[in-house]
């Protein structure tokens, strides 16, 4: 829109207001029923012909704001033409976008979600925003870019809300309020507000007559957050074990949201549930290169009651330890299927860190067959049952729910404290490496 048409649209807006406020004060005690001009009723009404003349005018758009403030002089059948930006409301907004057409200007403008409440490592992208073109036959062949604005962060970080990630998705960075501009490819422009919080939230992630808990809060202190690229290419799921005896997955969180940590994992998993630490659209530092560029991961969670010996489990008892063994396989597995499916893969894309070291694609770790082989199980025998839950039609995840406790952020025992013998990084003296970064 040039400068003359954003004039003209500022003088009739001030003038059909002014109109509006004389004629409510004039008729506040009169009958206020506006005559309609008789005119033969057309084949097919316009958006914006509110009195059903034929024609989109000054009249319809006067009719259109006084019907915003009280008056109810438009006939019920034609209430939806005055409804010209489509969101169900009969505003001044819409009686400015029908004077607009009523002289000329294209009446044309991006529809789309005001505002967003999202969590931190939430990814958005057009679904997001339904951004569309009112009316919409003005809708074919125009595409939309999104560009993250001025934003305020409110941890005192510094760091930006919103930024465009490297396959153009807009990520949900850190805690704040942002602005998301739109742009279509004709030229029209919107904008949605977006409120992004730290929350934790809960999810259920349904494989048949399986369920299993998922609980995410984003490590936004490990570096990996905001170190590492999206996927572009994504070619499997690296399963893990943590050779950390005891350290269920909700205890990870306070152990490695910090700099200067050389690990970091999308998920921990044991025999409760899932705690999600990285974005899943994103790279992780869990099995060195090239492994990490292509493959999501998760960590296995180990029972307590025993220690390492090198990378040796000693004092294992697999009596002891089935129970716990029989729910992380079944934990595991489902997730396994879960992640498949969400992502287009197949059993044969799930590899253990041990097989991605003997590819040559992983640092050298045994894990998880080390441990899977005292129960008289394989990898082979993990993505034969992932196979067997792929087949269900039914796998999927509730919209996530926020919770009020974070895990283990604050105010929750200290597993690495109260355990001086066991470390976070257990995983790194008990397979020789000193970084999975890289």
């Amino acid at each position: 829109m040039n400068n003359k048409h954003k004039v003209i649209t500022k003088i009739f807006a001030v003038v059909l207001t002014a109109v509006c406020i004389l004629s409510c004060s004039a008729n506040a005690n009169a009958d206020t029923t506006v005559a309609t001009p008789s005119t033969p009723e057309p084949a097919e009404i316009q958006l914006g012909d509110v009195n059903h003349d034929g024609r989109v005018d000054s009249y319809d758009a006067l009719l259109t704001l006084r019907q915003s403030v009280g008056f109810n002089e438009i006939e019920k059948d034609y209430l939806n033409y005055a409804d010209f930006d489509g969101d169900n409301r009969i505003t001044s907004s819409d009686a400015l976008l029908i004077l607009r057409k009523s002289v000329g200007l294209d009446g044309s403008f991006i529809k789309c979600t005001e505002i967003l409440n999202v969590s931190c490592g939430d990814r958005l992208n057009v679904l997001n925003f339904h951004a569309q073109i009112v009316p919409e036959e003005k809708n074919t062949g125009v595409t939309f870019t999104y560009t993250p604005g001025d934003s305020i962060s409110t941890d005192g970080s510094g760091c930006k809300v919103l930024e465009t990630t490297n396959t153009g998705k807009i990520k949900a960075f850190h805690p704040g309020k942002g602005t998301v501009y739109i742009t279509s490819s004709n030229g029209l422009t919107a904008s949605c507000k977006v409120n992004v919080s730290d929350d934790t939230t809960h999810q259920t992630v349904t494989v048949g007559n399986n369920t299993l808990s998922v609980t995410k809060h984003m490590m936004l202190n490990n570096e990996a957050y905001d170190e590492t690229d999206d996927f572009t290419q994504l070619k499997g799921i690296v399963v893990h074990s943590t050779a950390t005896p005891g350290a269920k997955a909700d205890v990870w969180y306070r152990a490695w949201n910090k700099p200067g940590t050389d690990a970091a994992v999308h998920s921990f998993l044991d025999d409760e549930g899932v705690y999600q630490y990285l974005p899943l659209e994103q790279t992780a530092w869990h099995a060195g290169q090239p492994a990490n560029k292509y493959y999501l991961d998760f960590e296995i969670c180990e029972p307590s009651g025993f220690y390492y010996s090198g990378n040796q489990l000693m004092d294992y008892n697999v009596n002891d330890q089935q129970e716990y063994f029989n729910k992380i396989w079944k934990n595991a597995t489902v997730y396994t299927a879960y992640l498949c499916k969400t992502y287009g893969l197949t059993e044969s894309d799930v590899i253990s860190h041990a097989e991605a070291a003997k590819l040559g694609i992983g640092t050298n770790h045994g894990d998880p067959d080390h441990w899977f082989i005292l129960h008289n199980k394989t990898m082979d025998d993990f993505r034969k049952d992932v196979r067997e839950l792929l087949k269900n039609n039914n796998i999927s995840i509730t919209e996530p729910r926020i919770i009020k406790s974070a895990p283990n952020a604050s105010g929750s025992a200290d597993f690495f404290a109260e355990n001086p013998d066991v470390t976070p990084f257990d995983m790194f003296k008990v397979w020789g490496n000193e970084s999975l970064r890289y």
